[in-house]
């Protein structure tokens, strides 16, 4: 049984539990028990949060940010390499990913919510993307709701270009109940720039 199954029965219990019990004045005890298991799994901590200072990349640029943003590192972009981006919280999850990989995937890398947090755009609405190819696609920031994924890494390898990298746009297929025909589009693969609006 996976993670999320043990999590959903472990609260279940639980809950049935608590709601046995009563209250000193006779009265049943009330709980609300979340049932919900997270989407993914933190494989390290952030070392770099909201409000840092966020040095110069001193690697190979594997992103960029523009626009509405306040937290910058070069002129007005915020401009990272593998290093500063993994600097966010390390998570990881295993979805379908039927486009590239043709199969369930692990994938590891950060959370875009905390990519846009980190960039100071308080009041975004929309995400515009660009690959190195010039594919764009518009990622509207109600997306940041769901665990919605720039990997750096599928199934314990790096993504290189030739491989969908050096980032890419995941979606949690697997725990979110998300529509193919809109959000594939938004799976855009060797990420290069973002501009928040």
């Amino acid at each position: 049984m996976g993670r999320i199954g043990t999590t959903l029965i472990a609260a279940t219990i639980a809950g049935a539990l608590l709601a046995s019990c009563g209250g000193d004045d006779g009265t049943a005890a009330t709980t609300t028990v979340s049932t919900v298991a997270p989407a993914y799994d933190v494989i390290r901590p952030a070392t770099l949060a909201p409000g840092d200072e966020i040095p110069a990349p001193t690697g190979d640029v594997v992103l960029t940010l523009t626009g509405a943003i306040t937290n910058t590192n070069v002129g007005d972009t915020l401009v990272l390499d593998m290093d500063l981006l993994e600097s966010l919280q390390l998570v990881e999850y295993t979805t379908p990913d039927d486009q590239a990989e043709g199969t369930d995937s692990t994938f590891r890398g950060v959370l875009l919510s905390d990519l846009v947090a980190l960039s100071g755009a308080t009041d975004a609405t929309n995400l515009h993307t660009v690959a190195l190819n010039d594919y764009a696609v518009d990622i509207p920031a109600a997306d940041l709701e769901h665990a919605v994924m720039v990997a750096t890494s599928v199934n314990g390898e790096r993504m290189t270009v030739e491989r969908y990298g050096p980032t890419r746009i995941v979606y949690p297929y697997a725990t979110d109940d998300l529509e193919p025909a809109i959000y594939d589009p938004r799976w855009i693969w060797q990420l290069a720039t973002i501009d928040i609006s």
